[in-house]
């Protein structure tokens, strides 16, 4: 099962290098607008797999919900918008491996704090080795 879960999570990360790249190409031509579009994009095809899944009657906003768990969208915004900014600028490969660096620091600093509802998970010197490696990785993709 954790190699199907892996195998999804390295999907995840080229679809994220697809878009980025596409949505680099989309704002080239249409601008800032580009951000608006895609985002409208993913507001339709998530609205639609959210009523397939949960019916007409869900609830978006069940009582008791903390709004920080709801930052997820202005999060996805912000990274549509700055890689359409970055990837023409930087080059795709520098992009995506400053986008792992990052998504690697924030992700040990979620488990370990347990922020966010995920489970604690403290940083142990193997952990900070790996995003260590990460960053010579950055540094290697870059040179």
């Amino acid at each position: 099962m954790k190699v199907l879960f892996g195998a999804l999570a390295v999907l995840a990360g080229i679809a994220a290098t697809l878009q980025a790249s596409a949505n680099s190409g989309l704002s080239s031509r249409v601008g800032l607008g580009a951000a608006l579009v895609v985002n409208t994009a993913i507001v339709l095809a998530g609205a639609l797999a959210f009523f397939v899944a949960r019916g007409p009657h869900a609830n978006f906003f069940p009582a008791g919900t903390p709004w920080t768990l709801y930052i997820g969208g202005v999060c996805g915004f912000v990274i549509i918008l700055f890689l359409a900014f970055v990837f023409p600028r930087i080059g795709a490969a520098w992009a995506i491996a400053l986008v792992v660096l990052g998504q690697s620091a924030a992700a040990l600093l979620i488990d370990h704090y347990g922020l966010l509802g995920m489970p604690k998970d403290p940083i142990t010197i193997s952990r900070a080795a790996g995003l260590a490696l990460v960053a010579l990785g950055v540094s290697l993709v870059r040179h």
